[in-house]
């Protein structure tokens, strides 16, 4: 395949991905057609079946294209040192700011229902899925707290989102640390 051929296939990969990423800000991926898809894109339909099966295959490719990114963006984290995670998780979340839009829809509209716990479980499960950071007499408990800060922090990077990202990446990586760590807490 020749240069201009593979310039060709990207340019349409890249245009179908554009349209079901402005397709999904209006309606669920199961209620966009193919037809619609295509329309939307430019493209004809048979295009669209040389390079994939169904809708279902793009969005895939946009799921993981950002959870390969955001786990990239975690990647180097020293569990150990505290400025480390912070730093990586500022990065992942300044990652997230920077492509808000395309977040906040696969956030909202996972087909099903699972991007949010890989993305979380990808990069900040890293971090609070570490055994040999938790007392020896909690090691059994391990799990249960790392599903509760997974859950914690999606929510908060939810609501972070939603409305309109005004604490920066820095303030919202210290306060899962905090909260994390046990450091933030209620009073009861």
């Amino acid at each position: 395949m020749n240069t201009k051929d593979n310039q060709r296939v990207r340019l349409t990969k890249r245009l179908l991905r554009e349209s079901i990423i402005k397709l999904l800000g209006k309606q669920t991926i199961y209620d966009i057609t193919v037809s619609q898809l295509c329309e939307d894109a430019g493209i004809n339909r048979s295009t669209f079946y040389k390079y994939y099966n169904n809708i279902r295959e793009i969005y895939e490719e946009i799921e993981q294209e950002a959870l390969s990114a955001g786990a990239s963006c975690i990647a180097s984290v020293n569990v150990h040192d505290k400025g480390s995670i912070i730093q990586q998780v500022e990065v992942l979340l300044s990652h997230i700011r920077d492509n808000s839009a395309l977040y906040t829809l696969l956030l909202e509209n996972s087909a099903e229902g699972d991007f949010p716990y890989k993305l979380i479980e990808g990069t900040v499960g890293k971090i609070t899925d570490m055994h040999e950071l938790m007392p020896g007499n909690m090691h059994v408990y391990a799990e249960y707290c790392s599903l509760f800060v997974v859950s914690g922090s999606l929510s908060i990077i939810r609501k972070w989102l939603s409305s309109g990202m005004n604490e920066s990446p820095r303030e919202l990586a210290e306060l899962i640390l905090n909260i994390a760590t046990g450091k933030i807490g209620f009073r009861i």
